[in-house]
């Protein structure tokens, strides 16, 4: 316990360094995303220590990830919802905040997410088990395998697919009786692929990249299906000539444009409300963007289905 204590306090010393330099504006001795070095690291590794991150995101970038354990811990806290790791929030992970009367009374968590773990997301897993949506490994890890349960669950529910296990999810969870078969719903996997490419929104674009560390249009949308038992081509032009030609769109499809090159040369994924999801060069990550927007409804060739 004390080899603990002395931890704790090295890296919040740490922390508070960044905090006592009185040469810099109030707004560069604040921690948020986008930031990268020890102090990131140290902040990362505090959060870990206090359950809201999970040890391998701990790389001294502050990403989206981070930013949602900070904002889990301002939730707590009683704290603006910000992201940014200010004087009240590094104040909260120091100790010298008290969390509020009303959290301390409640024991059950008011959201779980990926990225997060603890005996809530075990308990979280084992309920998605016994219904038979989840099939991973119970270990309290809100990972990819328990996004999916989430979010199969809520398709089937009619509840919102955004793979967050919420206030309404988890009374919904908890009120449902055990049953042995579910059956089977092509409506209900779009919407899981919709919601899961959702997931990445703000992975860097990486020329021939086609894994979470990086992606390019093709590589992420291979990926999504993928993910799914669904083994598509690779390259956008042989993704387009692959799958089912449709003209009513629905969550899941995929669309093309002519860009860069004449014919299929760029590929996203449609979620909904006349948008789609895609890793973007010029944008520089994984962005969700209107069909209507000029450039592209200009450069538009089609949509295609490959859920049967």
């Amino acid at each position: 316990m004390k080899n603990k204590y002395i931890i704790s306090l090295v890296l919040t010393l740490m922390i508070l360094f960044v905090f006592q330099i009185s040469d810099v504006s109030a707004e560069e001795r604040m921690l948020k995303k986008g930031m990268s070095g020890q102090d990131v690291l140290a902040l990362q590794t505090r959060l870990h220590s206090l359950g809201y991150l999970v040890s391998d995101k701990i790389d001294g970038i502050f990403g989206p990830l981070t930013m949602s354990a900070v904002i889990d811990m301002q939730r707590k806290y009683g704290i603006a919802c910000d992201g940014i790791v200010g004087p009240a929030t590094l104040a909260a992970m120091n100790g010298t905040v008290k969390v509020p009367e009303s959290e301390t009374k409640n024991s059950q968590p008011n959201v779980l997410k990926k990225g997060m773990t603890s005996d809530n997301v075990l308990n979280l897993q084992k309920k998605l088990k016994s219904l038979g949506y989840y099939q991973g490994s119970l270990d309290g890890v809100f990972g990819s395998s328990t996004l999916l349960a989430v979010i199969d669950f809520q398709a089937t529910n009619g509840l919102t697919t955004d793979g967050v296990a919420g206030p309404q999810t988890l009374q919904t969870l908890q009120n449902s009786p055990v049953t042995a078969n579910r059956g089977t719903s092509v409506n209900r996997k779009s919407e899981m692929i919709a919601s899961f490419a959702r997931q990445f929104l703000g992975t860097p674009y990486v020329w021939g990249g086609n894994s979470p560390e990086g992606f390019d249009c093709s590589g992420f949308t291979s990926y999504i299906y993928n993910h799914f038992g669904i083994q598509i081509p690779r390259m956008a032009d042989e993704q387009f000539y692959c799958g089912a030609e449709v003209s009513q769109l629905r969550p899941g499809d995929m669309v093309f444009f002519t860009t860069y090159l004449p014919g299929p040369s760029h590929a996203g994924i449609y979620i909904g409300d006349n948008c789609f999801i895609h890793c973007s060069s010029s944008g520089g990550s994984v962005i969700i963007t209107s069909l209507s927007q000029d450039y592209y409804s200009e450069r538009y060739l089609g949509a295609r289905r490959y859920i049967n």
